[in-house]
């Protein structure tokens, strides 16, 4: 594979890290304004005791305003009933305790959900009774038999009810991961088409410019390069969405600074049409086309910035002879791989 190949697909790579960083930042920070986690958390509480029916209850534009403004109750539990099972379990102190006033956890450790379960029942329904006997008390036919189910023919004891529960909330949760994973994989994609239009990012129009420029990619492969390998841009699943718009910012200072990239407005394709016959089905077609490249765009970014970040350093591993330098530049000495640039990942569970 030549230079030419691999500088083109590392300026593409490089440019849709920086947008993933961008939409990763601003996915943060809806999910913490909103508290979405906490959301879907709640959501995942309602699943595994049977009371998803009671969901459409707690959505809608007053609950999330409500928790944008931290109002107390803001998750609307109230809503949900005085039988409501789950409402008095998410309202026990054990849990209550793990978050700011007017919020709720956003996490919860399975041990911690199954001793609030567990003493919500005996609070109750009383003491020194058998664990069927607390949940047949309940009258909620679903969760009485699963959690049965799971207890087994072994003891019928409080023990053995906290440790049925913690097993089927562990098995719910690694649902609700995906469940918040498929989400914002949405919202990735919702953002990047908003940035990617808003700064006319087209992905078409830039792999068609960089293919036919030679110099043009390699500068932005060199200026790829020298971004992640100064550590200004680096996939950590830790850092917080303060960092990650800092790291965005970098990276596009780095494109910013390849002159002759087709980002940003004016479009030329759109130029093109105005400069020709201007007629209504030429604007829809350049209108078609550029929203085919944003969409390029938006899918690439809603891949996650550390695939791009892994990306780009296994296409600068790959290329291995460095970058072209210029051709009255003195000759330099073999340039050395960097394997170092492609870290291990360290994804974490969904925000």
């Amino acid at each position: 594979m030549t230079n030419h190949y691999l500088d083109v697909a590392i300026g593409l790579s490089f440019t849709f890290l920086a947008v993933s960083l961008l939409c990763s930042a601003t996915r943060e920070a809806i999910a913490s304004l909103f508290q979405t986690r906490a959301k879907v958390l709640l959501d995942g509480v309602l699943t595994m005791l049977h009371e998803s029916a009671a969901k459409p209850r707690l959505r809608g534009i007053g609950p999330s305003l409500a928790r944008l403004l931290r109002r107390d109750d803001c998750f609307g539990l109230d809503r949900l009933g005085n039988a409501s099972l789950a409402a008095d379990v998410m309202r026990h102190p054990l849990i209550t305790g793990m978050a700011q006033r007017g919020r709720m956890p956003s996490y919860i450790p399975a041990a911690i959900f199954a001793r609030a379960f567990v003493a919500t029942l005996v609070a109750r329904y009383g003491k020194d009774r058998t664990a069927r006997a607390l949940l047949a008390s309940v009258g909620n036919d679903g969760l009485a038999r699963t959690l049965a189910a799971i207890m087994g023919e072994g003891p019928d004891d409080v023990a053995a009810l906290e440790n049925a529960v913690r097993i089927w909330y562990e098995t719910v949760m690694e649902r609700i991961t995906g469940w918040y994973k498929r989400r914002s994989q949405l919202v990735l994609f919702c953002v990047g088409l908003f940035y990617a239009g808003a700064m006319n990012i087209d992905a078409l129009v830039l792999a068609q410019r960089l293919w036919q420029d030679d110099s043009l990619a390699a500068e932005l492969a060199k200026r790829s390069a020298d971004t992640i390998a100064g550590g200004r841009v680096k996939a950590d699943a830790a850092a917080t969405p303060v960092q990650v718009l800092g790291q965005a910012m970098a990276a596009q200072q780095a494109i910013d600074k390849v002159a002759g990239l087709p980002i940003g407005w004016p479009s030329a394709r759109f130029d093109k049409v105005a400069g020709g016959s201007g007629s209504a089905g030429a604007w829809l077609l350049a209108l078609g086309f550029a929203l085919l490249g944003w969409g390029a765009t938006a899918f690439a970014s809603s891949l996650g910035a550390p695939f791009w970040f892994d990306g780009v350093g296994w296409l600068l591993a790959l290329r291995g002879t460095g970058v072209k330098p210029p051709a009255d530049a003195v000759p330099a000495p073999a340039a050395t791989q960097l394997p170092s640039l492609a870290p291990a990942r360290n994804d974490g569970a969904a925000s």
